[in-house]
């Protein structure tokens, strides 16, 4: 899978591509970082609302492979701990939109914690 976003901080580039100074990629004005993200392993999250269950939590995990980047901005190929195909078809079904957080480490069990501290589910994938 690819992730992608215009901006990215400068301490996800993996070093070994280094971080090159842009434009913005659809508004094409300065400046925007173009990178690929360091490798490692990565936990996302989507703060879901729908007007039905109110909030929940969802969280995948997967590691940032070492590779070039793809795009313009921030990008990263990672394998996903969890077959890409269902999670799309998961999140689709579900009703997520396309925006995930992305962090560095394994935060699932506190992401569980969280989620109970807060009275809201949370869904793993």
């Amino acid at each position: 899978m690819t992730t992608w976003h215009d901006y990215g901080a400068y301490s996800l580039a993996n070093p070994k591509y280094g971080v090159e100074a842009s434009v913005h990629p659809n508004r094409k004005v300065p400046v925007s970082p173009n990178m690929a993200l360091k490798p490692g392993q990565v936990t996302f999250l989507r703060v879901h609302y729908n007007e039905l269950d109110g909030y929940s939590l969802a969280v995948t995990t997967g590691n940032v492979l070492d590779a070039e980047p793809q795009f313009n901005g921030a990008s990263g190929r990672v394998q996903m701990d969890s077959p890409v195909e269902a999670l799309v078809d998961q999140f689709v079904e579900a009703g997520y939109e396309s925006h995930f957080a992305v962090a560095y480490g394994d935060y699932v069990a506190d992401l569980k914690e969280l989620g109970r501290l807060l009275g809201l589910t949370v869904n793993v994938y």
